[in-house]
């Protein structure tokens, strides 16, 4: 691929950005971007990033490493919702700067701890060479570590969403899933979805986007106008209307 900036490809564990995305020493993930392919040993085997991503809603995790107390609490979180994310078919996969044995260890570990099944991979990245390439390590924060950096990539590959969490606070499992659900009905109704949403909750008409007369056509009475810009529309007419 010659528009790639290939990272270690001769190595076991790589990664492919490409030079467009290359705007500084490190690739500064934006929201649309190609997620970039990658290579690597995980707790599942052997992961080539495309093959297993394409075709299905991904949530790709970050942690600082293994066998450390809030990289614990939030695999034990996900593992505990996996039914939860499975049901909204979105596959898990976390990321850990360590060896995979380590990684394999501190997995079985979790399992006994807290008494569940992980059944996402967790990919080992032994020397920080795709953390680096991701710009999962902020300085500013620690120049030794990554940061808790979460992408919400789309069945396209493209990037969707991404939550950057410093070393010390935990992440809300509750909270990815909700965005994701929150951006799968927008993509199926093609409306806005509003602040503190949850699924079954009202959405909102897109600015610039439909007039009266088009919500009109498209909802009959299942919408509401609050004001000029403010337009309200229900969910059990936004889901009739895709029929």
């Amino acid at each position: 691929m010659q528009d790639m900036m290939n990272t270690g490809r001769g190595d076991d564990n790589w990664i492919e950005v490409p030079k467009g995305y290359r705007t500084g020493k490190v690739w500064s993930p934006q929201i649309g971007d190609i997620f970039p392919n990658f290579s690597a040993m995980s707790t599942k085997g052997e992961m080539a990033f495309h093959n297993w991503a394409e075709g299905r809603w991904i949530y790709l995790f970050s942690h600082p490493a293994a066998f450390t107390p809030i990289c614990t609490t939030e695999l034990a979180s996900l593992a505990e919702m996996q039914p939860d994310f499975e049901r909204a078919g979105v596959a898990v996969v976390g990321l850990s700067v360590g060896m995979p044995d380590d990684t394999a260890r501190w997995v079985e570990d979790v399992e006994r701890i807290f008494g569940l099944k992980i059944v996402f991979p967790v990919v080992s990245d032994p020397d920080g060479r795709l953390s680096r390439a991701m710009g999962l390590i902020h300085p500013k924060n620690d120049k030794d570590c990554t940061i808790r950096k979460s992408f919400i990539i789309d069945p396209a590959l493209r990037v969707r969403m991404m939550l950057d969490y410093p070393a010390f606070v935990g992440r809300s499992s509750e909270e990815v899933l909700r965005a994701i659900e929150a951006l799968q009905m927008a993509d199926r109704t093609g409306l806005a979805v509003p602040a503190d949403w949850q699924p079954g909750d009202d959405l909102l008409a897109r600015p610039g986007e439909n007039d009266d007369a088009d919500l009109d056509a498209r909802y009959g009475e299942g919408w509401t106008r609050l004001s000029r810009y403010l337009k309200v529309v229900h969910t059990d007419a936004a889901e009739r209307s895709r029929d």
